[in-house]
């Protein structure tokens, strides 16, 4: 009996300490990042990354079973249970292209985070444990100069908006490491949008003058077939600057490549109308005409930027 009892006890010592080894909360350590298994916290080189509750709880799952498939259907118990009603596929999409963005994870040439098709995703990164009291590491990004001046350990780098990650709460901000977030560059990519929804409407609304327009700019009279072309172009806009406000104003996952492939006719088009203005040069002047000629010139490449941080599409 007592050496059942021991042989028990010597069985549930060791089955505890692997559920230790496995469940104790820590610090693991994969590329030149630091992942904390409590509490979701993300550092790189010692300064904290944003991260929402949810993405920051899918890449504590990838992480503790590195090596690992993990099903999409087990992100989704993990994530949000059995209680709980949303469209998944969007939603798992979405925080898997957050830890993406934050990681600075190319999805197509993975070096953290693997893509298995209609199965789930394989945390690939070599990942070690990180004593407790270990030094925060410096990186070659620390500033010593910046530490000193907020009161800082050393290597950890405040810059505003690693001092607005440090306060914020979780799930309050978007995974980015851009200066704009995807939320505020979706709302200007829409606003661009509509401003040139705005400009073919009313290019179309005064259709009647712009013969007189043109001859009373250029001194010339205008061929029909340059008024036709204008015509055609501005449809051909309104539709385009249509589909772009839908979806990428409702999040569609494919959009972003969408705008990749359809940008050569976006910038034809956009070039096109950038010299627009000029029609109102007799009104607002040819200065202020000429000004909001660049402006237009330069919209396309802010476009493709936008979409960029939208999107997480690397450079």
């Amino acid at each position: 009996m007592v050496c059942y009892k021991e042989f028990h006890w010597f069985e549930f010592s060791c089955a505890a300490n692997e559920m230790d080894q496995d469940e104790q909360p820590g610090r693991l350590r994969f590329d030149s990042f630091e992942l904390d298994l409590e509490t979701g916290e993300l550092s790189k080189n010692g300064r904290r990354l944003r991260l929402q509750d949810q993405p920051a709880r899918l890449l504590v799952l990838l992480v503790r079973r590195a090596g690992k498939l993990v099903t999409r259907a087990e992100i989704r118990e993990e994530l949000w249970g059995e209680d709980q009603f949303v469209e998944f596929d969007h939603a798992i999409n979405t925080a898997v292209k957050k830890v993406r963005t934050v990681l600075d994870d190319d999805p197509e040439q993975p070096r953290l985070l693997e893509t298995l098709p209609r199965k789930g995703y394989r945390f690939i990164g070599s990942v070690e444990h990180v004593s407790p009291n270990a030094l925060p590491d410096t990186g070659p990004s620390a500033d010593p100069v910046a530490s000193e001046q907020t009161n800082d350990p050393p290597g950890v780098v405040a810059d505003s908006r690693s001092l607005g990650a440090l306060h914020a709460p979780m799930g309050s901000g978007e995974a980015e490491t851009a200066l704009l977030s995807a939320g505020v560059s979706r709302v200007l990519f829409i606003v661009i949008q509509v401003g040139y929804l705005a400009l073919y409407c009313s290019t179309l609304y005064y259709f009647e003058r712009l013969g007189e327009i043109f001859s009373g700019f250029f001194d010339v009279t205008v061929p029909n077939q340059i008024l036709s072309l204008i015509v055609v172009t501005a449809m051909c806009g309104i539709a385009v600057r249509l589909y772009l406000v839908s979806s990428v104003g409702l999040g569609h996952p494919s959009a972003g490549r969408q705008f990749q492939r359809l940008f050569p006719v976006v910038f034809l088009l956009d070039s096109l109308w950038a010299a627009s203005p000029l029609l109102a040069g007799l009104s607002i002047g040819i200065g202020l005409a000429l000004a909001a000629t660049a402006g237009l010139a330069y919209l396309p490449f802010s476009q493709r930027t936008l979409i960029r941080n939208i999107y997480s599409i690397p450079r």
